[in-house]
């Protein structure tokens, strides 16, 4: 069994974020704070930063109907996720990570 704060695969944050993994991997390439570890034949592997940035960009851009340009204009002015925003985050993907384990 993972631990909650283990790296996850691009798999596991499919399925916890409830998009596609085609998604994720162009969210890759139009935001570019979103830099996960690729080891091992390009496989790439998220850390809880990765995901809660992740999260981010989901709710900016389907609840909140941001453009792409727009949710990168909006994140590149706040460059680090507030803090509070971050642990909020983070609690609500560890339990829904609590649910895939």
């Amino acid at each position: 069994m993972k631990e909650p704060d283990a790296l996850k695969t691009i798999g596991e944050v499919s399925k916890v974020l409830e998009v596609p993994s085609h998604v994720i991997r162009f969210w890759e390439k139009k935001f570019f704070s979103l830099n996960p570890i690729q080891k091992n034949k390009g496989r790439r592997y998220y850390s809880s930063n990765d995901i809660a940035l992740l999260t981010k960009i989901k709710k900016l851009l389907y609840d909140e109907h941001y453009s792409i340009k727009g949710a990168q204009k909006l994140l590149s002015k706040s460059k680090k996720l507030n803090e509070d925003d971050l642990l909020v985050e983070l609690k609500i993907l560890q339990k829904k990570i609590k649910k895939f384990i």
